[in-house]
């Protein structure tokens, strides 16, 4: 966990159920507190195989993110969440593995009944997500925020950074917001200070990569990501001390 108060989420993309074991313990052993596991990685999982793989030995439950994610939002497979076949894999494995969290788009829910029941069911485990290829306005992306924070535990906006001056829309959220709820960043290599940011104003969680194999454009590893997060939060608690101390 970072001085924030943030949990690191490493996210990991194994192509078939026998690499999940050893993904997962090289993102704890690099210092994430929780592992995403990106089942659309595999095209289309084998929900047995998977359901195994997650009994393994050094696997805890509460300590995985389990996320499909569809074409339309980044997603690495070829079929969208709201899929019937995937709908239930995903429901299936997330009553299998007591405690882990679920990530559930908010447009899939809202093509699935399946998915909503899976909403109603892990409302306390849940990241409602939503990834932008747009940049919509502030207005447009507090109603987006209303609409999504009632249904789940944490809420997840993800927008694309074509300009370094994106990065203010969510840092603008994630400030009016307050702490423990919202997770507001933008992808790209031009989104990395919101990235930062994010983390630094109090986000719940924080997506990272293992060195060197990103999911998304802009991802660092662990280390890399709390040694900026740490050092701006550093940086800024000194010039509020020092402007206490001015006359």
């Amino acid at each position: 966990m970072l001085s924030t108060g943030t949990r690191l989420v490493a996210s990991v993309a194994p192509r078939a159920a026998a690499e999940i074991a050893g993904l997962y313990s090289e993102a704890l052993s690099l210092g994430a507190d929780i592992v995403e596991l990106r089942l659309d990685a595999m095209g289309r999982p084998d929900g047995a195989a998977i359901s195994e793989a997650l009994r393994s030995p050094g696997i805890s439950c509460d300590r995985l993110l389990l996320t499909y994610r569809s074409p339309e939002e980044g997603g690495l497979g070829p079929l969208p969440l709201y899929d019937p076949a995937v709908a239930a894999l995903v429901g299936d494995l997330w009553r299998g593995c007591s405690g882990s969290m679920v990530d559930l788009e908010v447009e899939a829910l809202s093509r699935s009944e399946r998915l909503r029941e899976l909403a109603r069911e892990a409302v306390n485990y849940s990241v409602i997500s939503k990834h932008y290829n747009n940049t919509p306005t502030i207005d447009a992306a507090e109603r987006d925020y209303a609409r999504m924070s009632g249904a789940g535990r944490y809420v997840k906006m993800v927008f694309r950074a074509s300009s370094p001056l994106d990065n203010l829309l969510p840092i603008a959220l994630q400030r009016a917001s307050g702490r423990g709820r919202l997770i507001a960043f933008c992808s790209g290599h031009a989104g990395l200070l919101s990235r930062v940011m994010s983390a630094v104003l109090g986000a719940p969680l924080a997506y990272v990569s293992l060195p060197g194999r990103p999911l998304a454009e802009g991802q660092m590893g662990p280390a890399e990501f709390a040694a900026l997060v740490d050092g701006v939060s550093s940086a800024l608690a000194m010039g509020r001390a020092e402007r206490g101390r001015a006359p």
